[in-house]
């Protein structure tokens, strides 16, 4: 393999601009297609920064076209050429760099490489164990790139915002004694003390009071946190969470700072403008209308408490429920009351999931007749 002693590097290949156009630069990155139209190869040399068309020929460099003829995909370059304008019927308007071209005079081959067991490309319908087994290569899709820039992004206006919002940032420790906390700690062996143990950090509570009580009073920290406990859909035993302390300040206080961040984070980061303030519902009403103390609310089919209505009723389900002291409640599904019988059992075989004895529906029609059932 080649090395790129006496190379330097230029800019990235997603850079390259019309303004370079004459200039010789310096690029480096992998292969990710390659073209052979007999005297002249193309390649489109890809960092994460973006891709460029690369073109080699006799004629402007013949050791690097022969070296070119032997290139595959995710072959790792490093060129040297001259940047020029494509010609119009060759400009690629899907490419950020679709109106330029390098001419290499020089060409490197710093790796070679396999046949990946997939493609570089977004939209793979590849096994997930497959992916994770060759991380390294995943990483590399565009899409993967892009989820680690913009985290990078998000944690950078994080840090900014706070730092202007008088914050200070302090790295709490992760080897510590076992605190009282929500989830079960991974715990660590002491070799200096045998027999016993550290525990990591569920979160930095304890140690942002302290810091709080110190007479620091504003802190954050983008904390690793530990917890031994079964995935679920928003946490995993091992997470990243924006942790903050602040005195001497209320609850609007704190949520008007937290929009705020929001707004500056969606603007910056994704270009994207939001409203604030932000939609605000006691805890009270979202249990009441959704059931859930972390509402979607873009669910608009709320609960509707109908325990008055049904004050009298024989029915011996809803009857027990009440004399209990229970609610009844009911949400509206509109336009749906044709539904075929069979979506309805797969309803009740859905709410039985979440320990739902039954499904109670009314249907309205269309003539104002209805029909009912209590299905079990």
């Amino acid at each position: 393999m080649e090395t790129m002693a006496g190379m330097h590097r230029s800019c990235g290949c997603g850079r390259v601009t019309e303004k370079d156009c004459g200039k010789e630069l310096t690029l480096a990155g992998w292969v990710n297609t390659r073209r052979d139209h007999g005297g002249l190869i193309f390649i489109d040399l890809r960092d994460r920064s973006g891709i460029v068309q690369v073109v080699m020929s006799p004629q402007y460099g013949e050791d690097a076209f022969h070296k070119a003829e032997d290139v595959r995909s995710e072959y790792v370059l490093a060129i040297r050429g001259i940047v020029r304008e494509r010609s119009p019927e060759t400009v690629n308007p899907k490419m950020q760099t679709g109106k330029i071209e390098v001419v290499v005079s020089e060409m490197r081959v710093l790796n070679k490489a396999k046949t990946p067991p997939f493609y570089v490309e977004d939209g793979i319908d590849v096994d997930e164990t497959v992916r994770l087994k060759h991380r390294y290569i995943d990483l590399r899709r565009p899409e993967m790139q892009r989820n680690l820039i913009m985290r990078h992004k998000i944690v950078h206006e994080m840090r900014q915002f706070l730092d202007a919002h008088d914050f200070l940032e302090v790295e709490t420790p992760i080897l510590t004694k076992s605190t009282p906390e929500g989830a079960r700690d991974y715990l660590v062996p002491s070799r200096v003390n045998p027999g016993k143990f550290y525990a990591l950090p569920q979160s930095p509570q304890l140690f942002k009071q302290l810091l709080m009580v110190s007479g620091l009073e504003r802190y954050f920290q983008i904390a690793r946190c530990f917890r031994d406990e079964d995935l679920r859909a928003d946490r995993q035993p091992e997470f990243t969470q924006l942790d903050m302390e602040l005195s001497f300040e209320d609850q609007d206080f704190i949520l008007d700072l937290m929009e705020h961040m929001m707004q500056r984070i969606f603007k910056n980061v994704l270009n994207v403008d939001i409203q604030i303030p932000f939609k605000r519902i006691t805890w009270d009403d979202a249990m009441n209308l959704y059931g859930s103390d972390k509402p979607d609310l873009r669910f608009d089919m709320h609960f509707y408490d109908i325990s008055d209505l049904l004050r009298d009723t024989g029915f011996k389900v809803f009857r027990n429920v009440l004399d209990n002291g229970g609610i009844v409640k009911a949400i509206t599904v509109k336009g749906d009351a044709a539904i075929p019988r069979r979506e309805l059992d797969g309803l009740v075989n859905y709410v039985g999931n979440y320990g739902a004895k039954g499904l109670a529906w009314i249907g309205l029609n269309k003539d104002g007749s209805l029909k009912c059932q209590i299905t079990k």
